[in-house]
């Protein structure tokens, strides 16, 4: 054993033996800095750190083969990690990590502890593992959330010139990214969020666009995933420095602004610089042991300024320099080739290879697309570094395009106002993102016109195609919708006028491409109940009721009017959807909460949809035209929570609605399809043979909300409401849909103010008329073979509700003094009494017979004159319809019983006599069959409710009626 060997032994155990005490030294600053108090200086922490910096150089000094040059091939690190000393490198790399998380604690010197521990991390470099040189990146950058902001440079410059080249030009061995290129999102990220300066995020971007290919698919991802402050600055990056995708979708003068006014020049290492200090640095030598004589406190590679570098090389001439890349001057659109030869000269590439950036005085080139052909291809410029302007959505791989989709919802988010409150989910992001950095407190313009960058990538790169899959477009399409409702609260000037100008040129156009495409996730996106997938933005972010969730939904779909998105296709389809929500989830108590926003859409005063009377209401409309019950209960509901919530509705529609639903009562619907049919039919015989019967059923079903199986419900504070009917027959849905009707109208007449009292000969009552005449013969009320199965019977309720509000409706009408009152009614004899009736002397009858005569010519009528004599005069004879003209004829019918009720309620209204008869003839049958008929026992009273509504109590009881055929009888004698 020879004695220099020897000597070598003996340095290698005391430096082994000082290594573990200095390592023992750190993990107690570790548990000092945790635990204890005083905390040791960051002065103390430093020392001990500058022992590794320094031990590890002059460990590296000694290896005779380049760690630098074959620490970039993950196949010779067993090579690289032999040709080092026995020291513990991963626990020195753990100590450092344990120390930079108690970083905060220490109180003095904390500025010299992150410069000696961003030197020791530079250091350790190629003595570290595949594991470790992958966590290094992030690890370095995390240092920047501790460190003060004297130090963010230094942090930029170790990664950029120190760490980044050497760990994410690393090749995984299936030629795979490795883990650390797979981090540089969430090192842009924290740089991006902590640190203020532009130039700090433009010097990390040109670094890693000069080391690494797609670049923009970790800016997405930060965009996408990353904090409010890092997304501004990655969103105003990534239309800064990459080609524009469409030149025609924005102005990118506007967005050119200089980025590196504040850039700090790296400048040159050497400590014997006759320019220290101020020499940028142009070369870069990655021998390491010329780095270290060059540079002793410095990690490699040594960064040179042009002179140090030429005195270097004459002392070394086997050197080899490498060029550094100057940061980019500015941005240009055009291509930058001297000798471009192009008709169309836009640029859509940028390069950052030394080769094409010699041509640019060592910056980066931007080219044409003919520049960019002829400078890289199959022969030439293979291993080239360039960066093309973003491609389409369809062009992108799986992983990308969720970026580009969660980034257009990220940025669109951003637009929201801080004056809007959907919840307090937001307020409470707000406050936590104000303690993570300053950036995250953007002003509301910045916040509105941050959504910009969204909708130039939505409608540039996010084109919807046939194969675009429904949940994409879903999302996309519910953000959209959300953006067009925060941005409309916007406070005038600068701000709005560029939004709505990016409104009308570009996003409405988008829209309707999309709904002529892909009507049916267009619609889906608008429903109060959408899918999972578009639940996305404002109310669907917080926890909200079923209430707000609905508002927020009718407020979006207000927003979109304006731009003549809504049309009346989309509108009669997706306003039933609403109504239908409205009348399931909301409860009683919290209807009011959507009075604005449906007077907003439904009052024809107030509607910003241009629609007329009959077109805003077509969607309740439709439902009365050819449609059953079940259709017509529905839609009357909606019609009634609108009433409740005061919202006029023009009487003219509602007569005709209810009148055209009546008929089809009266009628049938079956007999309307087939009127219908025939009159389309060709007239041919064979054809008619061979045509089948259609089934009774209507061209609109009900709305149905929340059926779609992966749908949830609004939220989950309660279930969804639903009604119940214990009426099954169609006979008692017409009458359901009837007592709605009459309590519609009845309210709806209170808060139009029509004119009470005003008699049977205007406009409103000759249609109240028809329409209580249609009922009568539609739904059958008393007239009908209704059986009670029970004491307490539903439909005998029902049928004295429909009695109740229709007399409601006749005492609104009918003057207060009519000029000639009905008679009294005589009191009614009684078969099964058994009481002899005796008639009355001739003359009572002669006098009875003389009265009326007289009563009804008592006024004076002038008896014209002739040439032969006096003229006859006809005697005046009360009309057909009116009081005098029936009840005085009817004297049976004024009797105390149901019957009396039904008719002497609707004399009074004008009826014609026509149509009593047709009438008697059901009421005849009903009479001879024995049918249980609805009377009023004693003591039961009917109790009215002053507001109409149709919540009224009735105790009533059935008893059998069988003496109603004398009186039919008598009346048809």
């Amino acid at each position: 054993m020879t004695g220099s060997f020897r000597v070598q032994l003996v340095n290698m155990g005391t430096r082994g033996a000082a290594f573990q005490a200095k390592l023992r030294s750190l993990h107690e600053y570790h548990r000092l800095l945790s635990n204890q108090m005083p905390a040791p200086s960051g002065s103390d922490i430093a020392n001990t750190i500058k022992y590794f910096s320094q031990t590890l150089l002059t460990v590296l000094k000694d290896v005779p083969c380049s760690p630098l040059e074959i620490i970039k091939d993950p196949s010779l690190d067993q090579v690289r990690m032999a040709s080092y000393p026995n020291l513990e490198y991963q626990n020195l790399y753990n100590a450092l990590t344990m120390l930079l998380d108690v970083a905060s604690n220490i109180q003095n010197g904390l500025s010299l502890f992150g410069k000696a521990l961003l030197q020791c991390l530079g250091c350790i470099l190629p003595f570290l593992d595949k594991d470790l040189i992958d966590n290094l990146p992030y690890l370095t950058a995390s240092s920047i959330s501790v460190l003060p902001a004297s130090l963010h440079q230094d942090i930029i410059n170790y990664l950029c010139y120190y760490i980044l080249p050497f760990t994410i030009t690393r090749q995984s061995d299936e030629d795979q990214e490795c883990h650390a290129c797979q981090s540089i999102s969430a090192v842009i990220m924290l740089v991006f969020q902590y640190s203020n300066n532009p130039a700090h995020h433009c010097q990390l971007l040109e670094s890693l666009m000069r080391l690494k290919h797609n670049v923009v698919k970790d800016l997405l991802c930060v965009i996408a995933y990353g904090t409010s402050g890092s997304r501004a600055s990655a969103a105003k990056l990534l239309f800064y420095y990459w080609p524009a995708f469409d030149p025609n979708l924005f102005d990118r003068k506007g967005l050119l602004c200089k980025f590196t006014n504040n850039l700090v020049p790296f400048v040159c290492q050497r400590e014997s610089c006759p320019n220290a200090g101020n020499a940028e640095a142009v070369k870069v030598c990655y021998d390491h042991c010329i780095s270290i004589l060059y540079a002793v406190d410095s990690p490699p590679p040594l960064y040179l300024c042009i002179e140090c570098a030429n005195e270097i090389h004459r002392d070394h001439p086997d050197l080899l320099f490498g060029d550094i890349l100057h940061p980019m001057q500015q941005v240009s659109m055009i291509c930058e080739n001297k000798n471009c030869r192009s008709t169309d000269k836009s640029a859509i590439s940028i390069c950052f290879s030394n080769e094409c950036a010699s041509y640019n005085g060592n910056h980066p080139i931007r080219y044409c697309t003919q520049c960019h052909n002829n400078r890289h291809n199959s022969r030439r410029g293979v291993d080239h570094v360039f960066h093309r302007s973003l491609p389409n959505n369809a062009q992108m791989d799986a992983e990308m395009q969720a970026y580009l989709v969660e980034a257009v919802i990220s940025l669109l988010r951003e637009a929201k106002p801080l004056n809007l409150d959907f919840g307090k989910d937001f307020c409470n992001d707000a406050k936590n993102n104000s303690t993570n950095g300053a950036q995250d407190m953007l002003t509301l313009d910045d916040r509105q016109l941050l959504g910009r960058y969204g909708i130039w990538l939505l409608v540039g790169r996010c084109k919807p195609t046939a194969d675009t899959p429904p949940e994409i477009l879903g999302r996309l399409l519910s953000m959209l919708f959300h953006w067009f409702h925060v941005t409309a609260y916007s406070y005038d000037g600068q701000v709005e006028s560029t939004l709505e100008k990016l409104k009308q040129d570009h996003v409405c156009g988008w829209l309707k491409d999309v709904c002529d495409s892909h009507y049916k996730e267009f619609i889906d996106c608008l429903l109060p109940h959408p899918p999972e997938f578009s639940r996305v933005g404002g109310h669907w972010d917080t926890l909200a009721s079923r209430t707000s969730h609905l508002k927020e939904g009718l407020q979006r779909l207000i927003c979109l009017i304006p731009y003549e998105i809504i049309t009346q296709k989309i509108y009669d389809t997706v306003m039933p959807h609403y109504m239908e929500a409205v009348t399931n989830d909301v409860p009683e108590k919290e209807l009011m909460e959507l009075k604005i926003v449906l007077s907003k859409i439904l009052d024809p005063e107030m509607s910003p949809l241009g629609f007329d009377a009959k077109a805003m209401y077509n969607f309740v409309i439709i439902r009365f035209e050819k449609t059953t019950a079940k259709v017509q209960e529905q839609a009357l509901h909606w019609l009634q929570n609108l009433t409740k919530l005061e919202i006029l509705i023009p009487l003219v529609q509602l007569f005709n609605m209810f009148g055209d639903g009546v008929r089809i009562m009266k009628h049938g619907m079956q007999a309307e399809l087939n009127k219908d049919k025939e009159s389309r039919s060709s007239g041919t015989k064979q054809a008619k043979e061979k045509e089948l019967p259609l089934p009774r059923r209507s061209s609109i079903s009900p709305v149905v909300e929340d059926d779609s199986a992966n749908t949830s419900a609004i939220s989950d504070d309660e279930a969804p409401i639903s009604r119940h009917t214990e009426f099954s027959s169609d006979a008692e849905h017409n009458l359901t849909c009837c007592i709605l009707m009459l309590d519609i109208l009845l309210k709806q007449m209170e808060l139009q103010e029509i004119e009470q009292h005003t008699g049977i000969y205007t406009n409103v009552s000759e249609s109240i008329c028809r329409l209580l005449k249609c009922m009568v013969t539609a739904a059958k009320v008393g007239l009908g073979n209704h059986i009670c199965s029970s004491k307490e019977c539903g439909y005998c309720e029902a049928s004295v509700m429909w009695h109740q509000l229709s007399t409601k409706l006749v005492q609104y009408l009918a003057p207060l003094n009519p000029v000639r009152p009905p008679d009294a009614p005589l009191p009614e004899i009684i078969d099964d009494e058994k009481i002899a009736r005796k008639s009355p002397p001739e003359s009572d009858k002669e006098n009875k017979i003389r009265d009326r005569d007289v009563s009804l010519s008592m006024a004076p009528l002038p008896i014209p004159l002739g040439p032969l004599g006096p003229v006859p005069v006809a005697v005046p004879q009360p009309e057909p319809h009116s009081v005098g003209g029936v009840l005085v004829h009817m004297p049976h019918v004024c009797s105390v019983n149901p019957v009396k009720s039904f008719f002497h309620h609707f004399v009074v209204n004008g009826f014609e006599r026509s149509f009593f008869k047709q009438s008697l003839e059901d009421h005849d049958s009903y009479c001879r069959n024995s049918v249980r008929a609805v009377g009023f026992s004693g003591n039961n009273a009917i109790r009215e409710n002053s507001d109409s509504s149709c919540a009224i109590g009735y105790t009533i009881r059935s008893r059998r009626c069988n003496r109603y055929s004398t009186n039919c009888k008598a009346y048809r004698d």
